[in-house]
């Protein structure tokens, strides 16, 4: 089976010359050498009339500690008419969080919590609650 590649008389020159030389492949460019793999960086939103007073306080919370909070602004579909919008997304670690933040804990609230961990795998899911004045953090296995 033949291929046919399209080169210019400069670069099959140059391929030429890097096999006499004994290089198998040109140089990486420093770009590819210094790249980080995969990065994401939400942008900050603004959406902060939508959320109740606990919410409210967890967003200072978390920028108080220097995330860029994503707020209510990403919606997952879990199966037909079956949605999940967390409260929060930022970047920890490389990795995607969402944070749900519940002054009590309903059922199907868990039950999709635990829905999105199981289908969405490359992210974090965390449910957050206020209690004697501490944040407590509870991840969500899938």
């Amino acid at each position: 089976m033949s291929r046919s590649f399209k080169m210019s008389l400069a670069e099959v020159e140059a391929h030429n010359a890097r096999v006499a030389a004994g290089v198998r492949r040109p140089d990486p460019t420093p770009a590819i050498q210094t790249a980080v793999p995969f990065r994401v960086e939400p942008k900050p939103t603004t959406d902060e009339e939508k959320l109740n007073k606990t919410e409210k306080r967890y967003l200072q919370y978390l920028r108080g500690i220097g995330f860029q909070v994503g707020i209510q602004n990403i919606t997952l579909k879990l199966a037909d008419d079956c949605r999940l919008t967390p409260d929060f997304n930022h970047i920890y670690d490389g990795r995607l969080v969402f944070t749900d933040v519940k002054g009590f804990q309903r059922e199907d609230a868990l039950i999709k919590m635990k829905m999105a961990a199981r289908q969405f795998t490359w992210a974090d899911f965390e449910i957050v609650s206020l209690e004697a004045g501490n944040w407590v953090t509870r991840l969500v296995k899938p």
